[in-house]
């Protein structure tokens, strides 16, 4: 496949395809205006009421509307391929249309009374997103969400209520003298069990829910199990990665948990999650009786683009159930690289091994999330919380008495979902998108194979410019990072220098790029061995990095590739022959 073929998928750089694009656009907007012409016909028409001084001043639109334009000239040009920043691209003209078609309906996802085709967008998405990444979409639920921390939070919200079903199993069982196991044992017996032991003694929820932690609230739960049971009940736990992002901890405040329930485990000399310090920590927990109330892989970090080991994590986990019973919640946050499963199927993949396997992985995992605005070109806000059956979508259901019950579905969305009032704009847009950009590696996933194989081409032209350019590991991903540093340099002046390269390219108008900052703690492992690597010394807490993320759809030309990659090895060297001495 080439641009020749698929002409009018992206606007381009410098809208050379706004023609295009303006035909389809009066297309839908023709289409619009006739279905409202033609719902009512005999209804009078509207005539605007005269508004004293309507057109004129404050209430002159088209004033207005240039002064907003003319605070756009300022905004970020993201749509470029000169911008290397973060995680943000140029959106594709099906999922632009898909998501304005749908905003001139302002359907509302909190009712399928409230948005009839937006809901049956959403369930349609969800099962194309599904698929992608391996889920059999028949039985998979999910849906969307206003991006990844939302789509994380909700994973949160089902693992805890899963865990407290099978605890106030136990706390019955112990009260009642059948069963004599640590509660630890009950929070993660799994629902084969939980099932058994419900069925044999004819308990229902009514029986069970008194004894629920999240009604009573975490702090009454303990005391009620230690004035009760005579046993300690500590707070869950959540294991994540020593990187973890902010919205873990941000989790833990919102759903009561305190600032010692979230537990990090050990990166490699990679970045990528450690699997044998997480089989650590498990154990760490166990022994002291935490609860896991779930724990976090993640396929595209935000700092480097690692992708965790996703399988032998599932492995892991597979045999704590296999050895010891012990059932624990396994979320995959792949809110930037879960799209890369689209290059994953059909011929083509440029993905580096370890990182296919650990994609192929995902469908192990209980419940995942994934961010359609990052890789895929999707306008902002847009993300996705997807899990492989009912049973793990389950919430403890709140009722809304102005909503309509939607029979065949036990939990209706509006029951089961963080979000109240939910935007049909970024179904519309995904599935507009998958029709004619299929995920697949000869639709979707041709771009994301581009932007593997320019990242490459980019790699190795930063590498080869100076030798006191230190490159990280190549990328599970599209994402390039590296600091500056000569032999000997100490972290600080590595750091300052680095900085000052970051500064070169923020001032200039010929690329863009971004820094992030490698704690020295989360990646201990890494920083040592790259700072060993320039005979240096380590006297701050991070290493400070350049990082550049290859995502635009119109790096899939030659000419542009050559292009770009003269600009920043020109830059690049200018940003060099510019930085200060240091103290």
């Amino acid at each position: 496949m080439n641009s020749d073929k698929i002409p009018s998928l992206f606007l381009g750089p410098k809208g050379e395809k706004a023609e295009a694009f303006a035909s389809l656009w009066e297309h839908l907007l023709s289409i619009t205006m006739q279905r409202r012409a033609s719902k009512f016909v005999d209804d009078p028409d509207w005539q605007q009421v005269a508004r004293e001084g309507a057109g004129t001043g404050a209430f002159d639109l088209t004033v207005a509307l240039e002064s907003l334009l003319t605070l756009l000239r300022e905004e970020i040009p993201t749509f470029s391929p000169r911008y290397l920043g973060h995680m943000v691209s140029d959106v594709s003209v099906p999922a632009l249309l898909g998501h304005m078609a749908m905003l001139f309906e302002n359907a509302n996802l909190a009712s399928r009374e409230a948005a009839v085709a937006g809901s049956k967008l959403e369930t349609e998405a969800i099962n194309l997103l599904a698929s992608m990444i391996g889920f059999e979409s028949t039985p998979a639920r999910g849906h969307f969400t206003s991006g990844g921390t939302l789509a994380n939070f909700e994973a949160v919200w089902r693992a805890r209520y899963r865990l407290d079903h099978w605890l106030a199993l136990g706390v019955w069982l112990k009260l009642n003298g059948y069963s004599d196991a640590p509660l630890f044992s009950w929070a993660h017996c799994g629902w084969s069990v939980f099932d058994e032991r419900v069925a044999e003694h004819g308990l229902t929820d009514s029986d069970l829910i008194e004894y629920s932690g999240v009604l009573m609230g975490p702090l009454a739960m303990s005391r009620f199990v230690a004035e009760h049971l005579e046993e300690e009940w500590p707070e869950p736990i959540m294991l994540v990665p020593g990187n973890k992002h902010y919205s873990w901890p941000k989790a833990a405040n919102i759903f009561g948990l305190g600032r010692d329930s979230v537990w990090a485990c050990d990166l490699d000399s990679q970045g990528r999650l450690d699997s044998r310090a997480l089989e650590l920590r498990i154990n760490e927990a166990e022994a002291a009786g935490r609860p896991v109330l779930m724990m976090v892989s993640v396929a595209g970090t935000t700092e480097l683009g690692m992708i965790d080991p996703v399988g032998q994590i599932a492995d892991i986990l597979d045999r704590l159930v296999s050895d010891r019973g012990l059932h624990l919640w396994h979320h995959v946050d792949a809110a930037y690289g879960g799209y890369m499963c689209s290059t994953l199927r059909g011929d083509e993949c440029e993905l580096p091994h370890q990182a296919q396997l650990a994609l192929q992985a995902i469908p192990r995992a209980n419940s995942v999330t994934l961010d359609p605005h990052k890789l895929g070109f999707v306008p902002y806000a847009c993300g996705a919380f997807i899990v492989p059956d009912a049973r793990s979508y389950a919430v403890s259901s709140i009722h809304a008495p102005y909503l309509e019950e939607v029979a065949e579905v036990k939990f209706p969305s509006w029951s089961t979902t963080l979000e109240g009032s939910r935007a049909a704009t970024g179904p519309s847009a995904v599935w507009l998108s998958a029709q004619v950009m299929p995920l697949t590696s000869g639709g979707h996933g041709y771009y994301l194979n581009r932007n593997l194989l320019v990242s490459k081409t980019f790699y190795a032209t930063i590498a080869s410019i100076s030798s006191d350019i230190r490159m990280l590991e190549v990328s599970d991903t599209n994402v390039i990072c590296f600091s500056i540093a000569a032999t000997g340099d100490a972290l600080s002046q590595a750091n300052h220098k680095t900085d000052s390269v970051i500064a070169y390219f923020r001032d200039s108008a010929a690329l863009s790029a971004t820094r992030t900052g490698l704690s020295c703690g989360a990646y201990n492992k890494l920083v040592k061995q790259l700072v060993e690597d320039w005979q240096g010394s380590i006297d701050v807490d991070q290493l400070m990095v350049v990082r550049m993320v290859i995502m635009n759809p119109y790096l899939d030309d030659d000419i542009m590739i050559e292009n770009i990659r003269a600009h920043l090895r020109d830059t690049l060297q200018a940003a060099l022959a510019n930085i200060p001495a240091t103290r």
